[in-house]
């Protein structure tokens, strides 16, 4: 019976129709190449950024902590606004029955997981950012009639009536993070002075062996 179905296999082979196919018809599967591996690239450079404990990554040698000071109080704000709108609009396309304030108080909650854990661990919270981009294309791929675009569209036009509150949300991530960078300025000053007062405990331990050493001579 298997050597029958090889046989009949065989016999449906045909180079000539193989290399008279249309080309046209691959066509679709290669705009959906690209779109995927451009989607993963855009993706991977989102999650890397917001995942970073340290997004902002200007330097100062004459006043590190006036620029620190500035670009968490000026900048971030307007980078957690960023991440914001993008994870607000990849719950949109990921949810069907969700109320936009669902939507914003799960991106907010999202956004404040990522940067919580991106003090605890760079990878867990590179791990927490490519969760929803990415199950957002699996989702596509899996059912691409799943999304409704004039759906999310009318809720999109919702989204001006919570301006205000998605001012707040914005408001309460930056100042979670500067709780964080507190907590993270707190912790280096503890062990700054912690490993300093080891360092001059053996520095007087190497001192009192020295001077016990002249006194045996």
């Amino acid at each position: 019976m298997a050597f029958e179905n090889f046989s009949d296999l065989t016999s449906t082979f045909s180079l000539k129709s193989i290399l008279s196919g249309d080309p046209s018809v691959f066509l679709p599967i290669f705009y959906l190449i690209i779109s995927i591996a451009i989607y993963s690239i855009v993706i991977w450079h989102f999650y890397r950024f917001i995942a970073r404990r340290d997004c902002l990554t200007i330097h100062s040698v004459s006043h590190p902590k006036v620029v620190g000071f500035l670009k968490y109080f000026f900048v971030f704000p307007f980078i957690a606004f960023l991440f914001f709108l993008g994870f607000s609009l990849m719950m949109l396309f990921l949810t069907r029955d969700y109320e936009i304030l669902a939507v914003l108080s799960t991106s907010f909650a999202v956004i404040v997981a990522i940067r919580i854990t991106a003090y605890y661990s760079r990878n867990l919270s590179k791990d927490v950012a490519k969760m929803l981009p990415f199950a957002l294309l699996g989702l596509f791929l899996v059912t691409p009639t799943y999304f409704s675009f004039e759906e999310i569209i009318n809720k999109i036009y919702l989204l001006p009536e919570f301006f205000n509150l998605c001012i707040q949300f914005i408001i309460l991530i930056t100042l979670v993070e500067w709780i964080l960078r507190i907590i993270l300025a707190v912790k280096n000053a503890i062990s700054t002075a912690r490993i300093q007062h080891l360092h001059d405990k053996d520095r007087k331990i190497s001192t009192i062996s020295s001077k016990q050493r002249i006194v045996d001579m």
